[in-house]
């Protein structure tokens, strides 16, 4: 990532808190400029239009995964280990007060959204499912996982299942997200 302000880099954490507490409308520039004692103007020097920011954060969530993509590969990690990875970040970002994942934090207004946002989404998801596909991949053929269905049809599946659980765990509490994240490795028939 290119070497951002440090203005910068506060209003990308507040609204990438926002987003992913509160969704696409559920906060303005106005949170995050109450946040940070500044004002509206000194956001829009760095993003004109709310969609220019939520653009940006949902690109950075995709780079940052193939960054850490990359780096589990190279250490040799499991497919496991890749999808333990995965499950991990949920719930740290769960701890941390977000319950939306960050592509689901656009998905109940997807349709109204503006193209860039709507882009950025797409590719976001499509490289979590990408990813998850070929962790499972890899997985099946090295026995890790035992399941019978085609390998894009069970990594959606696991990405739908993380994505409602962390919305449901807002309400019901970590255990719900513990138990569907169980739930998913004994689907996938996970041996430890």
């Amino acid at each position: 990532m290119t070497d951002i302000s440090q203005t910068n880099q506060q209003i990308r954490h507040y609204a990438r808190h926002f987003l992913q507490c509160q969704g696409y409308n559920g906060f303005s520039y106005k949170d995050i400029s109450r946040k940070l004692g500044i004002k509206n103007s000194s956001i829009h020097h760095y993003y004109p239009k709310k969609e220019d920011l939520v653009a940006a954060l949902l690109e950075e969530s995709r780079k940052n995964l193939v960054e850490h993509i990359a780096r589990i590969v190279e250490s040799g990690g499991s497919a496991r280990e890749q999808l333990q990875y995965y499950f991990d970040y949920a719930l740290k970002e769960f701890d941390e007060g977000k319950s939306i994942c960050p592509p689901g934090s656009v998905i109940l207004d997807f349709e109204e959204l503006p193209e860039e946002v709507r882009k950025q989404n797409l590719l976001l998801l499509h490289c979590i499912l990408d990813w998850i596909s070929k962790v499972l991949k890899t997985g099946l053929e090295k026995g890790e996982f035992s399941f019978s269905d085609p390998v894009e049809a069970r990594a959606e599946l696991v990405v739908e299942t993380l994505m409602g659980a962390r919305l449901l765990s807002s309400i019901q509490g970590r255990k719900t997200l513990v138990r569907s994240i169980s739930l998913i490795k004994s689907d996938l028939g996970w041996k430890d």
